[in-house]
């Protein structure tokens, strides 16, 4: 009998700590992205989803040649898992639609 876990991911994911906003049934949420991938995002919350619901999720990413300008990344996910962790949950999305300007930066830390 095999007890190795596998990763069943297709792609490879990165870690991140950068604050996030999720709208859950047109409900403002606080989290935390703590993983993402080509076309998904892990995060921490104190909020329990329901599995397989839609999502909108906002972020900003500091843009490298400035010191100033963000770039403003926002998405529909559907909730893929919800993992009670402790007094929070981690929940997995799976992005609907990945923009081009999301691919090509998750493609550039690919190739970094």
């Amino acid at each position: 009998m095999n007890t190795v876990n596998q990763e069943k991911r297709l792609n490879v994911r990165f870690p991140s700590s950068r604050p996030v906003l999720m709208i859950i049934n047109n409900k403002s949420i606080y989290a935390t992205m703590t993983d993402f991938s080509r076309h998904g995002i892990g995060f921490m919350s104190t909020v329990q989803p329901e599995l397989n619901s839609r999502i909108e999720v906002h972020f900003d990413i500091p843009i490298a040649e400035s010191k100033t300008q963000v770039k403003p990344f926002q998405f529909k996910a559907e909730i893929k898992h919800c993992i009670l962790c402790s007094h929070e949950s981690h929940i997995g999305v799976k992005i609907e639609q990945p923009s081009q300007e999301y691919l090509k930066l998750f493609d550039a830390l690919s190739a970094a």
